[in-house]
């Protein structure tokens, strides 16, 4: 993709659209624009030559262009939900203090590196279309409740002394803060995973540790 001196999108064009979904084919494209970083670029005129259709049979699915990029921001946080499903399934416990530490600190770390890796998406995941007017009904958690479920184990453990909605946005705000600085650095992912490691610890150290804790909050 690139952009030209006109500043519209002249990407790969697609194979022309002919059957099946196009609902799916457009919200595809939109989401290759965003990991681009070129998603405010598309125009519904641009992703119906790309897919080969008319501009007709794009709205059909999709009555303007901002109905696009809430659908690709709403697909951003299923692909972030299926990242933190991987670092710490919803349905799983955690046995013991050890194991709720590193699960807290893997869904940092999961956060942190889709930042790194789709800063474009992310960034439209955490702007204006990634507050849906009209939310689908939950199908699964919302992303901020696997933040919700880490605290509370912690808490639960003894490893943090209290893990309340305020807390949970504390934490959210300083792990989101740290995503949005760690791709405007230089830094190797294996770097990028040390200082979010360590910051996550920071971080659940600002809560307190319970008086009855069994665990303590080395820094790595």
């Amino acid at each position: 993709m690139v952009i030209t001196a006109v500043g519209m999108t002249q990407g790969p064009a697609h194979k022309p659209h002919h059957h099946g979904n196009l609902r799916k084919a457009v919200i595809v494209l939109a989401m290759e624009e965003a990991r681009a970083g070129a998603i405010e670029l598309l125009s519904m005129r641009d992703v119906s030559r790309r897919l080969g259709v008319s501009p007709a049979a794009v709205y059909r699915h999709f009555p303007d262009r901002e109905a696009i990029l809430r659908d690709v921001a709403r697909a951003g946080f299923d692909l972030l939900a299926d990242r933190f499903e991987s670092a710490l399934p919803f349905a799983s416990q955690a046995p013991d203090a050890a194991a709720a530490l590193e699960r807290f600190q893997a869904l940092a770390l999961a956060y942190v590196s889709f930042a790194r890796e789709h800063y474009g998406l992310w960034r439209l995941m955490f702007g204006p279309y990634g507050r849906d007017p009209q939310p689908p009904k939950p199908v699964r958690p919302s992303t901020y409740d696997w933040l919700g479920k880490a605290l509370a184990e912690l808490k639960a453990f003894g490893v943090i002394n209290t893990a309340t909605a305020e807390d949970q946005y504390f934490v959210w705000t300083a792990v989101h803060g740290l995503s949005d600085l760690q791709t405007s650095l230089v830094a190797t992912p294996s770097a990028s995973d040390t200082i979010t490691y360590r910051h996550s610890i920071m971080t659940l150290r600002a809560l307190g540790q319970a008086p009855a804790g069994r665990l303590q909050l080395p820094l790595p």
